[in-house]
């Protein structure tokens, strides 16, 4: 009988060698790790394309940038009311838009004043000398923070249109701003034109109206245009 007993378990180890009876499965132990449950299942990896548009796109301001004053006029020798246009061409900074439409907490845009000319040295003295205290301040600085009416994701070419609103801030005073913007993408090329809308007045940034002896008046009226030249990084 114990010979019996003896013999049937490795009978039942023959068949199951042959393929002749399944192998029970493996009953888990307290602690013990199956190999299935160690082994990682394969993940996905984005793209980077996609991980820059999830991260969102970021353009650096490039040379053939400016920003435009514009400014109506009645000079004492002439019949007729023109503008004062003053211009500055050394623009900076960068700006990434992100997939909500919002921008990064990075984004800004820097204009020197300092280099503001007109086609008067004397009208060019006396707006950063006095009207804008480019001394103190040297810098117009605008932060966007959101933008409406433009289609998103950003198509990687063709003309767009939309609303830009930020944070601009003029010899120390902030104010928020909208421009009205019409821009062309090129592939990593941006090139755009912003109207400030609407114009806003001196006193909006604690400017005081010009008076100067040469002017019959000056309107309070101050049209911003900013040309922007930028290149996606």
């Amino acid at each position: 009988m114990s010979s019996l007993r003896t013999l049937l378990p490795l009978f039942a180890l023959a068949l199951a060698g042959c393929g002749g009876a399944a192998q029970p499965a493996p009953t888990a132990t307290p602690g013990a790790t199956t190999a299935a449950a160690t082994t990682p299942a394969p993940t996905a990896t984005a793209s980077p394309t996609a991980a820059a548009s999830a991260a969102g796109l970021t353009f650096t301001v490039s040379s053939g940038s400016k920003a435009v004053v514009r400014v109506t006029e009645q000079l004492a020798d002439r019949k007729d009311l023109s503008d004062a246009v003053l211009t500055s061409d050394k623009v900076s900074g960068e700006f990434t838009l992100l997939p909500s439409g919002a921008f990064a907490s990075s984004s800004k845009i820097v204009v020197d004043l300092t280099a503001l000319a007109s086609d008067s040295r004397t009208r060019d003295n006396f707006i950063k000398n006095d009207t804008l205290s480019t001394r103190q301040f040297p810098e117009a600085t605008f932060v966007p923070t959101k933008v409406d009416g433009l289609t998103l994701p950003l198509p990687a070419s063709g003309d767009l249109a939309f609303r830009l609103t930020g944070q601009m801030t003029i010899r120390g005073v902030t104010k928020d701003v909208t421009f009205d913007v019409k821009a062309t993408r090129s592939g990593a090329d941006l090139t755009s034109t912003a109207h400030v809308a609407p114009a806003f007045q001196f006193g909006t940034f604690g400017m005081t109206q010009p008076r100067v002896f040469s002017v019959l008046s000056i309107k309070d009226e101050i049209r911003l245009e900013v040309q922007l030249v930028a290149k996606q990084r």
